[in-house]
């Protein structure tokens, strides 16, 4: 995912990616060995959602605040910035939905949560970050690494590791 070529001012949201990725694993691993379990389906949809709280949201935040608006005129950016952000909306429905849902729901919305977030990091990672890094200037990338790291630190490590157990 994260290749040395990656530009510093990603790097903080690459980590986040990773986070995000192992999560996801988790999910999909734990739903086809414990998915019938629903102690295990009712404490991992609460582990997803305060997940989403504590790193997704000032992930998103970045992106939508930092990062898109910068590349609102990068060629080929524009729609690819509109599916990510309708992706970050149906995320936090999907997030709300695991903390309100009923065992048997939350089974379906945890899946939900863990292929959307994985298919939009990798969407991330391999589409729009190299738009970026194509067209993006000096003066402009070091912007957007000072103003990320101020949303997001260095995302050295996640916020709250026990959510990745």
């Amino acid at each position: 995912m994260m290749s040395s070529r990656r530009y510093q001012s990603l790097i903080p949201l690459s980590r986040e990616h990773h986070y995000g990725l192992m999560l996801c694993l988790r999910i999909h691993r734990g739903l086809s060995i414990r998915g019938n379990d629903d102690a295990w389906v009712r404490a991992k949809a609460v582990q997803a959602a305060a997940f989403f709280a504590t790193e997704l949201i000032t992930h998103f935040t970045a992106e939508e605040q930092v990062l898109f608006p910068v590349m609102q005129d990068f060629a080929d950016a524009n729609e690819l910035i509109s599916e990510l952000i309708a992706e970050h909306s149906e995320l936090r429905r999907i997030a709300t939905r695991l903390r309100r849902t009923k065992v048997g729901g939350l089974k379906v919305a945890l899946a939900q949560f863990a292929d959307l977030l994985e298919s939009h990091i990798r969407k991330e990672e391999r589409r729009l970050f190299p738009i970026y890094e194509k067209q993006v200037s000096t003066d402009v990338d070091a912007e957007v690494e000072r103003s990320i790291c101020d949303v997001i630190g260095d995302a050295i490590q996640p916020r709250n590791r026990r959510l990745l157990e």
